[in-house]
């Protein structure tokens, strides 16, 4: 029995470093009464994304884009971006190509990522800029790939983004790759031929983001492949833009879930 519990537990870790599309969403923000509107976001290689942007009754100047971890979709982030909201920020949730209504894409799990999802990000920011110019401050938060992605395309656009919230990001693909053999004994593909500059936080960190406001990063201290090992990779190439917060008795799964009130706190405080 112990041995199947084991076996049951690993699989399920396995499973976190899997890409997982989900189409149909769950929820939405109309069931909480949030206020939105349904966005179509292009990208530069001619994909249509689909996102939701969330607006405060009030009219506010700043914008926060919230990338999602590659498991399931955006509705996954609801009451994240509903936080964002009651902060006085406008939010932009939008799906990677083959996730929820975004335009078709084939995703095999094995992979850790698709070099594709840059693009992806940087349409989110390029929509932004050119339908909600007013918005004149724009920060970005990621979990999982999307911290990833957050912290390197942020830097590479460093003139148009203030601040950037990573929840366990990984610091390089290869540091990762490693990372997820070593614990689970399993082989995740990696795309090829891409710009580690515009995927890779690492290089893009020590290339460019010197005028970043501020970089978060958050990690679940008891978390065996984000862990802080890989949080003072990427703190190194900054250090003096990024605060490390470790969340106690967490692995990446609950970094947010374990203690709300305190991951609240952390973003509010590194915000304000």
């Amino acid at each position: 029995m112990k041995k199947l519990i084991f076996f049951m537990s690993l699989l399920a870790f396995c499973a976190l470093f899997s890409l997982n599309p989900v189409r149909e969403y769950a929820t939405t923000p109309a069931d909480y009464g949030l206020k939105f509107e349904e966005v179509s976001i292009k990208t530069s290689d001619n994909y249509v994304l689909y996102g939701w942007l969330y607006k405060p009754n009030q009219e506010v100047y700043k914008l926060i884009i919230l990338s999602d971890d590659g498991d399931g979709n955006m509705a996954d982030l609801i009451e994240l971006a509903s936080y964002f909201v009651s902060l006085g920020y406008n939010v932009l949730t939008y799906d990677y190509r083959g996730y929820g209504k975004s335009q078709d894409f084939e995703i095999k799990p094995d992979f850790y990522i698709y070099a594709q999802f840059e693009k992806d990000l940087n349409a989110a920011i390029d929509y932004v800029k050119k339908y909600h110019s007013r918005n004149r401050t724009i920060h970005l938060y990621g979990k999982g790939i999307g911290a990833g992605l957050s912290l390197a395309v942020g830097a590479m656009r460093c003139s148009e983004i203030s601040r950037i919230i990573a929840d366990s990001p990984y610091s390089t693909l290869d540091d990762v790759q490693k990372a997820i053999k070593q614990v689970t004994g399993k082989e995740v593909k990696l795309p090829l031929g891409y710009d580690k500059n515009m995927l890779e936080p690492y290089f893009a960190l020590q290339s460019k983001g010197a005028s970043l406001s501020g970089i978060l990063l958050i990690y679940g201290k008891e978390d065996p492949i984000y862990n802080e090992t890989m949080m003072k990779k990427i703190a190194k190439t900054r250090p003096s833009l990024v605060q490390m917060e470790g969340i106690k008795k967490s692995t990446y799964e609950n970094t947010f879930s374990i203690n709300k009130e305190e991951y609240y706190n952390l973003i509010k405080k590194f915000l304000s």
